[in-house]
């Protein structure tokens, strides 16, 4: 009974966070997923192992899920800003994939409003967008959900 005293650990919440990108309102954001990193296995015989010899391969970094509401005043139109640019590079318009690449900041809190843990998607850029199906039944607001892929995160 010696630790009936102590205080228990702080641990993070889920609902403290921002999602940060050129010319998006952060306060728009209502879900996010974290980044998954993933190494193909590389196996190898080598001459008079019984055992094969694994070693880590490339990394591979599994897209990012965000969900955000939508301001009826049309004043927020990043998302579809962004998905143009990304047409026009692939039209010819504009000339480099880093025309829309951009850095994504997913950022954490703690209780304080003090930031704890940030992830930096490095040349991220929209692989889809997609709104809630309409439906006359429903109070819900309509929110945009874009799928983020990206190079590395640091």
């Amino acid at each position: 009974m010696e630790h009936a005293g102590t205080m228990p650990k702080s641990l993070y919440q889920n609902w403290q966070f921002a999602i940060e990108i050129n010319g998006f309102d952060v306060a728009l954001f209502k879900k996010a997923s974290l980044p998954k990193t993933e190494f193909d296995e590389t196996t190898f015989s080598p001459g008079g192992s019984m055992f094969d010899q694994k070693v880590a391969g490339r990394a591979k970094f599994e897209d990012v899920n965000l969900e955000k509401g939508i301001f009826q005043d049309g004043s927020d139109e990043a998302a579809r800003d962004w998905v143009k640019k990304i047409v026009d590079v692939n039209a010819g318009v504009s000339k480099l994939p880093s025309d829309y690449m951009r850095d994504v900041d997913l950022v954490q809190y703690d209780r304080t409003g003090s930031e704890t843990r940030r992830w930096t998607l490095h040349g991220a850029w929209i692989k889809s967008l997609e709104y809630d199906e309409l439906d006359g039944s429903s109070s819900e607001n309509t929110l945009e959900k874009l799928v983020i892929t990206y190079q590395y995160w640091t």
